[in-house]
C-alpha cells in the first residue's frame, strides 16, 4: 500500500531499522515491525490526539451540535486522519472499540480514518476547558478507567480526545503530545493499571506499514 505526501518522510529507509518515538518515561520504544505485530495482535489502547485544527479558537459556549462554535480540522487535519486510518487497516490493526470526546475534531477523526460506530463521552472533553481538571479530576479518573480496560485479543480500543486529558490522567511527560500523535498503551498488574509501550507521531505511519509487509 502506497501512503501519500505529507506522511512519506524522505528518511523511511533509516526509520525502517530505528525504534520509534520514546515512551513517556524516556525510554526507546519497540521496532516498527514489533510494535507492527503487536498493534495486529492486539490487547492495546491507542490514545490519538485529534490532527492538526484551524487557526481559531472554540467559542466562548461551545455548542457540541454545532461545529461552527469549534475549531474545527483543517484540511491537512483531515487528510492526516484518513492517511493514520488507511494505515491502521494496511498492518491490519482492528479497532474492535472506538470513543471519542463530544467536540466535532475528535468525532470527525474517527469517521475519516473509516473507524464506524464510535461512541461519544464528554468524560474525554478537551481537560483545559473543564471546571474539574488535574490528576484527581472525575475526567481524569474516567479516562484511567479507560487505559487499564484491556481489549479483546486482535482488537484495540482507540480513543480520539485532546491533550490536557492525557496529561492529567497518565502524567506530565505527555505535555508534548503532539496533533495526530497517538500513544499506544498496554494493561500491567500494577497500581496505576497500564503501561506506555510506544508513542507513534504521524510521520511513523509509513515504516511501520512497510515493516508489516503491507
Amino acid at each position: 500500500m502506497r501512503i501519500p505526501s505529507p506522511l512519506l518522510p524522505a528518511f523511511l529507509a533509516a526509520m525502517l531499522t530505528s525504534a520509534l518515538a520514546p515512551t513517556a518515561q524516556g525510554q526507546s520504544g519497540p521496532s516498527a515491525a514489533e510494535l507492527a505485530e503487536a498493534l495486529r495482535q492486539g490487547g492495546l489502547v491507542l490514545y490519538m490526539r485529534h490532527p492538526a485544527t484551524e487557526a481559531r479558537t472554540d467559542a466562548e459556549e461551545v455548542d457540541f451540535a454545532d461545529c461552527a462554535t469549534q475549531r474545527n480540522l483543517s484540511d491537512a487535519g483531515r487528510q492526516v486522519a484518513a492517511e493514520v486510518g488507511a494505515a491502521l487497516r494496511a498492518i491490519r490493526a482492528r479497532v474492535g472499540r472506538a470513543v471519542t470526546s463530544e467536540y466535532c475534531r475528535a468525532r470527525e477523526t474517527a469517521r475519516l480514518m473509516g473507524v464506524s460506530g464510535a461512541e461519544v463521552d464528554g468524560a474525554l472533553n478537551d481537560g483545559g476547558r473543564m471546571l474539574a481538571k488535574g490528576p484527581s479530576s472525575p475526567q481524569a479518573e474516567a479516562l484511567r478507567a479507560m487505559l487499564r480496560a484491556r481489549p479483546e485479543a486482535g482488537e484495540v480500543t482507540l480513543i480520539v480526545a485532546h491533550r490536557p486529558n492525557l496529561v492529567d490522567a497518565a502524567g506530565a511527560g505527555f505535555a508534548d503530545l503532539g496533533e495526530a500523535e497517538i500513544v499506544v498503551f498496554r494493561a500491567v498488574p500494577d497500581e496505576a493499571g497500564f503501561a506506555t509501550l510506544a508513542r507513534i507521531r504521524a510521520a511513523d505511519w509509513p515504516a511501520l506499514v512497510a515493516a508489516s509487509g503491507s
